[in-house]
């Protein structure tokens, strides 16, 4: 158990604990200056001993740095544009603040303001959820390294996201975003709105993934444009899924594969190289989108990813269910479908309502009921 000693000090009396460590070395705290303070310290001390949340003052003196070298390490495993993208966050935003600071002197307190600094400095909420999100991954390695108790930053959040309202297209005005642009542009447009593939993947379909007899795709990876090239990967989902596209998409695909190896890749740049979005976005989607806008004053504004919003409204307004646009979009749970697009799907409990009322008549015919002074009420057929 901890003892606590007093003694005397030119300013006059301090209190000194003094306690084992868990592995049994005797340490001790002192310049307490009253005796509540001190007891205090040793009932916490004691307190985390017992539940294993005990940390040795010298362990939180190591700098957010050099756990910071020990997380990145561990990026490892992760996409390259992802690492990359973390990366920045922490070069750009978190080690000006934070690089040269103890672990255990970072506070909840201190990390709050910080983002309510950034936030005044007009960073973009994005940023700085990545920012914050990679503050408490490196703190969790200086948590898990035993150098803190607990993580500074778990709880900190940042201004909410004021989303950009979604940009959908109708038919027709896919139809006049496609009439703009080159017949292989067009059809990647047309592609995109109607299967609902993200970018990547269509980037990295092959002649072999197109079934053109069951006017199927089987997505099975996507590439992506990182600092270092391209980045292939599975897609996002860890099941291969496989898409339907409408019969009219059959002539576009045919005209991009005639010729093509099963290997070759069927929305190309250049040369017959990789697509690149950030480029393709640039020089082609752009300008096309504004040129309809200058004709169109209610043509929105969209951009690549929304021809994927395009395709789950166009879907759920000829009917598809919750199920069918998950599987179509790749979803990992219909739940998060429900909760991408819920303005989309009709509020038709009072269908649902008027649909039971006709199936129970024509279950069971109509009933009256009548009220009998003597008997409880009874239900007789009419």
């Amino acid at each position: 158990m901890a003892t606590i000693t007093r003694y005397a000090t030119a300013s006059g009396e301090r209190w000194e604990v003094r306690y084992r460590t868990p592995e049994g070395k005797t340490t001790r705290k002192r310049g307490f200056t009253t005796k509540r303070d001190a007891s205090a310290f040793a009932t916490s001390t004691e307190h985390s001993k017992s539940t294993g949340a005990y940390v040795a003052p010298s362990a939180g003196r190591v700098t957010v740095a050099s756990v910071a070298a020990r997380w990145e390490s561990g990026l490892a495993g992760l996409a390259a544009k992802t690492r990359e993208t973390n990366l920045s966050a922490w070069r750009t935003h978190v080690a000006p603040r934070w690089a040269e600071a103890p672990v255990g002197k970072v506070k909840p307190s201190a990390v709050r303001t910080w983002v309510t600094e950034m936030a005044a400095a007009g960073v973009g909420v994005a940023t700085m959820e990545r920012a914050t999100g990679v503050l408490r991954q490196v703190l969790a390695v200086a948590l898990e390294d035993g150098h803190l108790a607990s993580n500074p930053a778990a709880d900190v959040r940042v201004p909410r996201r004021q989303h950009r309202a979604r940009g959908y297209l109708s038919h027709a005005q896919v139809e006049a975003l496609a009439g703009r642009l080159e017949a292989d542009d067009a059809a990647l447009v047309r592609f995109l709105a109607y299967t609902g593939l993200r970018f990547g993947e269509a980037a990295a379909l092959t002649v072999a993934n197109v079934d053109m007899l069951r006017r199927r795709v089987m997505v099975q990876r996507s590439v992506t444009e990182t600092g270092a090239g391209m980045e292939w990967t599975p897609g996002k989902t860890s099941e291969r899924r496989t898409v339907p596209f409408p019969a009219f998409l059959a002539d576009d695909l045919a005209a991009l594969m005639v010729g093509r190896s099963r290997h070759a890749l069927v929305f190309t740049g250049s040369g017959g190289a990789v697509i690149r979005l950030n480029n393709w976005r640039r020089r082609v989607f752009l300008p096309a989108v504004m040129a309809a806008r200058f004709d169109d004053p209610d043509f929105p504004e969209v951009t690549p990813h929304d021809l994927r919003h395009t395709a789950a409204s166009l879907a759920i307004s000829a009917g598809a269910n919750v199920k069918a646009v998950q599987t179509m979009l790749g979803h990992a749970s219909a739940a998060m479908t429900l909760d991408t697009y819920a303005d989309l799907f009709p509020d038709d409990l009072e269908a649902v309502a008027a649909r039971l009322d006709e199936a129970r008549a024509a279950s069971i015919g109509t009933f009256r009921v009548q009220s009998v002074s003597t008997e409880s009420e009874k239900a007789v057929p009419a």
